[in-house]
C-alpha cells in the first residue's frame, strides 16, 4: 500500500488527521480494490519523521501529499481478525507489540467508508431482513432492563441498533466492518470481535448459547 508517485485522486480538499478516529473502516483512494482497512492507532509523528524502508519516509514516499500532517497507521481488516481477534477498535492498538501488520499513511490519501444497510454482514439474520421497530411499535427494550443497560454501556464506544428478532430485542454493533448481533439471551453472531462482545453481554445479561 505505497506508492511512490501518488497524487490526490479527488478534486476539494482531503481529510486530514482530525478526521480520523482509532476503529473507522477507510480505503487507499490510490488503489482500485475494495480492500478495507482499520484505524489502530494515530501516532504523534509527522510523514516526514516515520520511517518506512531503506530509510525512506511516508512524506517521500507520498510527496502529493501534506508532509508537515501526523500519519495515520492502519491494519487491513483481515489481518486484524486473523491476528489481533480480540480487539474491538476502541483502543488504539500498541504498534510495538501487535503482531498485525500495519502501514502508516497521510490522512489525505485515506477515505473513510460509512456504514450502510449494504455493508456485508455475517449476520445471517441481518442479511435475511430482519425487523427494526418503528416508534408506532413502541420501545423493544421496555421489560428488558439488562438489554437496555447492555445498550448504555456500548453505546460509550459504538453506535447500536436496537431491532426485534422472534419478538425479542436484540443489539446490533458494527466492529470492524461487521455487524454483529447480540440477543436476549447474550448469544452472539460470529464475527471479528464476537468472542469480546459475548464477554460483555456476559456481565449484563448471563451469557447464552454461540
Amino acid at each position: 500500500m505505497s506508492s511512490q508517485t501518488a497524487a490526490p485522486s479527488d478534486a476539494g480538499e482531503l481529510p486530514s488527521v482530525d478526521d480520523y478516529a482509532v476503529g473507522d473502516t477507510v480505503t487507499d483512494r490510490e488503489t482500485d480494490d475494495d480492500d478495507t482497512a482499520t484505524v489502530i492507532n494515530l501516532p504523534p509523528v509527522t510523514c516526514d519523521d516515520w520511517e518506512i524502508y531503506d530509510g525512506s519516509t511516508v512524506a517521500e514516499d507520498n510527496p502529493a501529499y501534506d508532509t508537515d500532517t501526523d500519519v495515520v497507521v492502519v491494519a487491513f481488516d483481515d489481518d486484524l481478525a486473523e491476528h489481533a481477534p480480540t480487539w474491538d477498535g476502541d483502543e488504539p492498538l500498541t504498534l510495538a507489540e501487535t503482531s498485525v501488520r500495519f502501514y502508516a499513511f497521510p490522512p489525505g490519501r485515506l477515505e473513510g467508508v460509512e456504514p450502510s444497510s449494504e455493508t456485508p454482514t455475517t449476520d445471517p439474520d441481518a442479511e435475511a431482513g430482519a425487523e427494526t421497530p418503528s416508534d408506532a411499535d413502541g420501545d423493544p427494550l421496555d421489560g428488558h432492563d439488562d438489554v437496555r443497560a447492555l445498550r448504555d454501556r456500548l453505546e460509550e464506544r459504538s453506535a447500536v441498533e436496537v431491532g426485534v428478532e422472534d419478538g425479542a430485542p436484540v443489539l446490533r454493533v458494527d466492529k470492524l466492518g461487521v455487524t454483529h448481533t447480540i440477543a436476549a439471551d447474550g448469544s452472539v453472531s460470529d464475527g471479528p470481535v464476537a468472542d469480546r462482545l459475548r464477554d460483555v453481554a456476559a456481565e449484563y445479561l448471563g451469557g447464552g448459547p454461540e
